[in-house]
């Protein structure tokens, strides 16, 4: 006999989840509730630091493993799962899996992008957390929660395209990723949604036998992981081209809009 897979649910938080300005999910209330009475986990893989993603899930109820930073490290609570695992560290509550170069190194580098390209830049480790909730209008408490970081840099490019392609290939050159989010760049490791998506899929599997992953974003970060799970949702505004990446998934759902209200309707017609 064989067993229906159990759906397990990745979401990003900004534009996706959470609306882009006013980080509400108030609309996606109906949805969250469905999940919950099914017994879906859903996971949280975000550019967010820990800090952040926390706050959210307290505000959620949400319990399960969360994947912070693009991928930066994975954070499975206590006794989550049955069975043990290799584990790089303990933190709090939590075995934390990490993929991603340190914070100080990164911003280390981004210092030597700045320099050797010449082009102004500034990243969250340059700005107050005054600066960080003017320009995302985010609370005063939620900026101090997002300059807590571990893996992964944001920052400005002064300039236009050009500007922006000549830190890209820097950053590449120095062997290192760049990612471009709703709002800022980003430097990272050799670290991605999708390989943070893996170790958790593989670590479901052996808890739950058999699961359907779905991965829902918004941004091209979100790429690596709409490419590691078994139905990619993507939320995009009518306007914007679809990415090249993505043109050959074929089991690619796209959902006009952006924010808690397309992610519950994206979320309520799957689930149900």
């Amino acid at each position: 006999m064989t067993t229906t897979p159990k759906l397990v649910i990745f979401t990003d938080l900004d534009g996706t989840l959470l609306d882009q300005d006013s980080y509400s999910f108030e609309n996606a209330l109906p949805a969250l509730r469905a999940i919950r009475k099914k017994g879906i986990p859903l996971i949280f893989s975000s550019s967010k630091t820990r800090s952040e993603i926390e706050f959210y899930r307290e505000k959620m109820e949400n319990d399960h493993p969360f994947i912070s930073e693009n991928g930066g490290a994975v954070f499975v609570p206590e006794d989550y799962f049955s069975f043990s695992f290799s584990r790089d560290r303990e933190s709090g509550n939590y075995s934390v899996l990490e993929l991603g170069t340190s914070y100080p190194q990164i911003v280390g580098l981004l210092d030597s992008v700045r320099k050797e390209t010449g082009v102004p830049i500034k990243g969250f480790s340059d700005l107050t957390a005054e600066e960080i909730s003017s320009l995302t209008g985010l609370s005063l408490q939620e900026a101090g929660f997002a300059k807590e970081r571990e893996y992964d840099e944001p920052f400005l490019i002064e300039g236009g395209e050009q500007e922006v392609e000549k830190v890209r290939k820097k950053i590449l050159e120095k062997g290192m990723n760049y990612v471009q989010g709703g709002r800022f760049h980003h430097i990272l490791g050799n670290n991605d949604k999708g390989r943070a998506v893996g170790i958790l899929k593989r670590l479901f599997e052996k808890e739950l036998h058999s699961i359907s992953a779905v991965g829902i974003g918004d941004n091209q970060n979100d790429l690596p992981m709409l490419l590691s799970v078994d139905y990619p949702i993507l939320l995009r505004e009518n306007q914007t081209a679809l990415p090249e990446t993505l043109l050959s998934i074929q089991s690619l759902t796209v959902v006009d809009g952006k924010g808690s209200r397309a992610w519950n309707r994206a979320i309520l017609s799957f689930v149900n």
